[in-house]
């Protein structure tokens, strides 16, 4: 007799919060049909010694929103159900002892005001005041906040359970799956008590995550840190008065809480990174309620330091020590969304899951019932890792990671570790040129130009580099320069059906001519911003593309996941073997006709087409596109000619007086020329609200995304602003002001070195009158000037020179 398997929309493999709060965001979209599997009891992972902190005081929109959402579902949830949370609202003080730390502050604030999050600057008076016990000799400022605090781990959970089960969604304990195996298009599961088949499975097994993804073919970037909080015995002073805020204080590199009437002391080492279950092993499956002994030594000084901070705890007696395996990784994000194996998705490597549990769970149902969060998420997309991310570099990055937790995060800040990740050709050469580099994606590329062995100055204003950067642009803009852009996602498509392919998830038309070229957007079924590429046809049925290289992951999976069965469509994905440089500026033609035999005119070659040429015996790909909006070509070949084309430009180019770019100028030039990117074109906003109609309304075409993209009202419009201060930038994510209330938030922008001007781009609610607009930076209200075109050559002319 065969056996009936159960059948389940969703399968959730993990019980901590972020499996619970995503099963309960689950079933609040209607989706009920859902079994959680755990293999032992609710929360006996990591999240029932989690110290149960949720702040406000946070450093970008998306991880306040995130902590807002946490804080709103679990308060729902325990007036759903009656069931206590062990909610303390008692509010936090987050303290700046260095000038570096109160600029972090002041952008704090404007974290509040896009968020509304009740929140003020104060100085160390009014710190002492409010926890008299704190030293406060050498704060500078504090953000104070009032409707965060802690919670209590396992009442959290628990309630969110009852809320689910409420629901109809089921939820099994000790109840171990042993592994998973595709049949047709469902997962099957084997567990303990029998097989079940899953439309969809949620990964949210925290430290076991590797292990379980291994089943599915994937290699998830999560590592299990060990961190400390100690629980000190009574303290006299807190016997007779209001509970105090959570302090948190990068000195000592963590916080400090009451715990009834104790005081929780939360260490984060800066010098050392202890990990448990390092892959490929992982965690014992026998585990449960697993903490481990204590190491003194190590947070010593620390400890030190924190009874420094408040002495009348130096005393007093430690009645608890809590080191527990917490989940961390290679950049401190989370892991939430499409893992890139089919209907497998994460809501795993959360370091903080009490505080990003509730906020994640929205994320994964929205994303997984409605086809997209309603916050751009782009920063937790775990296929944001590329190949580079192996073993070694997931381990040793997220151990970075964790020792610079309490860094302040200031623009420009990067990891140390592992650093050059990918040497690829042209890194020595560069860095005898003196290029001061920045990572992306595991690449190296330069940012600016400077003295050999320079080290980046960073923070919110301007830096000595900045002359670097100006001089690079205005030499580019003057006479030519070149850009690294290795680090570049690079796909053939091919095949008789490529272009049916590419035209029916492209919102505005792909090129119908061989050797021409467009800049395309590709959308949800939301019609909502998926992503941009740009599209070479190359042939008949075969087309060349090309977008940023943390997008080649999740654009090459998008692209194939579309193919249908029926369909002729090969795709190759070059972008680890092959290269590109960007020649642009008015005498790039004259530098590239002395290496090539090709004819370069407009005629012969026009602006946005593309050819197959030689350039000094070397095959590439040239197409005639600038993204600093100058006559330009970008040159792509394999990785290893990438060396000998750079130098023959250089050769050639002497006379002419070629200059190396690096990014800083190069988005510099962007601004000037008004070019959106990726900042501009979000998973949360459509072609409408950023001003592409023309390219996606006037066509009677369909698309992916047409239907709902005509039917929405746009609820956003994307200004072009000049900011009234010469010294500061826009970085992206800080509040939009009318009369001092927010009406909107900047996405992208960087100095025009060659205008003179700080520009940047805006998002508005739509009908806000473009006047009178200020951005908050640094907590001051600076106003801006709205522009209706570029400030650069706004009729492009020179892309198209005869010259």
């Amino acid at each position: 007799m065969t056996e009936t398997l159960r059948t389940t929309r969703v399968a959730i493999i993990g019980g901590g919060i972020m499996g619970v709060a995503a099963q309960y965001q689950l079933a609040e979209n209607g989706w009920t049909d859902t079994i959680l599997f755990e293999k032992a009891e609710l929360t006996s992972g990591s999240t029932w010694h989690a110290a149960g902190q949720i702040a406000h005081a946070v450093g970008s929109r998306l991880m306040g929103w995130i902590n807002k959402t946490s804080i709103e579902t679990y308060k729902r949830v325990e007036q759903e159900t009656g069931q206590s949370i062990g909610w303390h609202e008692v509010g936090g003080i987050r303290v700046a002892t260095t000038d570096d730390e109160v600029d972090w502050m002041k952008s704090i604030m404007g974290v509040g005001k896009l968020l509304d999050l009740p929140m003020e600057l104060i100085g160390p008076d009014e710190v002492a005041r409010i926890n008299p016990f704190y030293k406060v000799d050498d704060i500078k400022a504090a953000v104070r906040t009032y409707e965060d605090g802690h919670i209590d781990p396992s009442g959290v959970t628990m309630a969110l359970a009852a809320a689910t089960r409420a629901r109809g969604a089921v939820i099994e304990r000790n109840t171990r799956v042993l592994g998973a195996s595709r049949r047709g298009d469902m997962w099957l599961l084997r567990t303990e008590k029998g097989d079940v088949l899953a439309e969809h499975v949620v990964i949210a097994a925290g430290s076991y995550a590797n292990q379980v993804g291994a089943w599915f073919g994937l290699k998830i970037p999560s590592v299990s840190c060990l961190h400390h909080y100690l629980v000190t015995d009574t303290v006299p002073e807190f016997l007779d008065r209001p509970e105090l805020p959570v302090m948190r204080d990068n000195a000592y590199g963590g916080y400090i809480r009451q715990e009834q009437k104790s005081a929780l002391i939360g260490i984060y080492e800066g010098h050392v990174c202890p990990t448990v279950w390092e892959m490929p092993e992982g965690a014992p499956w026998a585990a449960e309620n697993e903490l481990f002994a204590a190491d003194f030594d190590s947070i010593g000084d620390f400890l030190t330091v924190a009874f420094d901070k408040m002495p009348n705890l130096a005393e007093l007696g430690i009645k608890r020590t809590v080191r527990g395996a917490i989940t961390h990784t290679p950049d401190g994000g989370m892991l939430v969304g499409p893992s890139g194996a089919p209907n497998v998705w994460l809501s795993c490597g959360s370091s903080i899951g009490l505080a990003w549990g509730g906020g994640a769970g929205k994320v994964l149902a929205d994303w997984m019932v409605h086809g997209e969060a309603e916050i751009n998420t782009r920063g937790f997309d775990p296929r944001r890792y590329g190949t580079f991310a192996d073993d070694v570099f997931i381990i040793e990055r997220t151990k970075d990671e964790f020792m610079r937790r309490h860094d302040t995060p200031c623009p420009g800040k990067q990891f140390n570790s592992l650093r050059p990740l990918n040497r690829h050709p042209l890194y020595d050469r560069l860095a005898a040129k003196g290029a001061v580099f920045g990572e992306i994606a595991g690449w190296e590329r330069p940012r600016y130009f400077g003295d050999l062995g320079e080290v980046e100055q960073i923070g919110w204003g301007h830096h000595p580099w900045h002359a670097n950067a100006m001089a690079e642009a205005k030499a580019t803009r003057a006479a030519a320069g070149v850009i690294d852009l290795c680090a570049f996602a690079q796909f053939e498509i091919i095949g008789k059906d490529a272009g049916a392919l590419l035209d029916r998830l492209s919102a505005n038309r792909i090129p119908s001519k061989v050797g021409r070229m467009s800049l395309n957007h590709l959308l949800t079924p939301k019609g909502r911003f998926e992503t941009e590429i740009t599209i070479w046809r190359m042939a008949e049925d075969r087309f060349f593309t090309g977008s940023p290289i943390a997008r080649v992951t999740p654009d090459f999976e998008w692209i194939r996941s579309h193919i249908r069965p029926d369909e002729d469509v090969t795709m190759i994905n070059r972008s680890a073997d092959w290269g590109m440089l960007a020649l642009s500026g008015p005498a790039s033609r004259r530098i590239l006709s002395e290496l090539t035999e090709a004819d370069l005119s407009n005629g012969a070659f026009p602006w946005l087409s593309g050819q197959e040429i030689r350039v000094a015996g070397i095959d590439c790909y040239a197409l005639r596109v600038s993204f600093v909006g100058e006559l330009g070509w970008e040159l792509h070949a394999p990785l290893d000619r990438i060396a000998p084309l750079y130098d023959a430009l250089f050769k050639a180019g002497a006379a002419h007086g070629l200059t190396d770019l690096g990014s800083y100028a190069f988005n510099g030039m962007r601004m000037e020329k008004a070019y959106r990117a990726s900042g501009e074109l979000t998973t949360d906003v459509g072609p409408l609200d950023v001003g592409l109609d023309r390219f996606v309304v006037s066509e009677g075409r369909m698309f992916m995304g047409r239907e709902a993209l005509l039917e929405c009202s746009p609820e956003w419009e994307l200004l072009y602003a000049e900011l009234h201060d010469d010294d500061i930038d826009i970085h992206g994510g800080e509040p939009v002001l009318l009369n001092s209330e927010p009406v909107g938030l900047t996405t992208s922008g960087g100095y025009g070195y060659t205008v003179g001007k700080s520009l940047g781009w805006l998002f508005v609610r739509k009908g806000t009158p473009h006047t009178g607009l200020s951005v908050q930076i640094l907590n001051r209200e600076i106003p801006v000037t709205i522009h209706s075109d570029a400030l650069f050559d706004p009729q492009n002319l020179r892309p198209r020179s005869e010259d």
